[in-house]
């Protein structure tokens, strides 16, 4: 089982000093199932690049996430992961998930710059060699979480 504090610390330790060669062959191992990619209308927010990874697997042993893998001049552009939880009345998953996600990544980059843009909920992390958010939206009644980490040198 992967656990949501694996992922991230893989994210964060591996997306600027890996080529994504090795990055892919570690998601195999760790046992996420590699999938057809599927555009999801971000690249045009995106710098180049010449191939990207998809791949499911459930953290912590519970939703199924989408974790995708950007990829320029064989390195790591972004990697991050996504997940849809059905909004609740009385119990939210997604805030459960986006709290314990704020907190993982707060040990890594210490506090992050929030901001609110069309009732999207992100917070924005950096250092010196990686770039990160997490955001929070309700999509067609879907409560969506997702983190990506960019690698610094392709952002600046």
């Amino acid at each position: 089982m992967i656990t949501t504090r694996e992922i991230i610390s893989l994210l964060v330790g591996r997306v600027a000093n890996t080529l994504a060669s090795d990055l892919i062959k570690e998601c195999i191992n760790l046992g996420m199932r590699q999938v057809s990619r599927q555009d999801i209308s971000l690249s045009s927010n995106l710098p180049s690049f010449e191939a990207g990874h998809h791949f499911r697997f459930n953290p912590d042993g519970y939703e199924e996430a989408l974790f995708e893998i950007l990829e320029k001049d064989t390195l790591v552009l972004q990697a991050g992961y996504q997940l849809a939880l059905p909004t609740s009345l009385f119990f939210s998953k997604a805030k459960k998930r986006h709290s314990q996600l704020k907190k993982i990544l707060e040990t890594h980059y210490g506090a992050g710059l929030p901001m609110n843009i069309g009732g999207i909920e992100i917070i924005n992390y950096g250092n010196d060699t990686t770039i990160a958010y997490l955001s929070r939206s309700v999509v067609a009644g879907t409560d969506a979480i997702t983190v990506r980490v960019g690698n610094r040198r392709f952002w600046d």
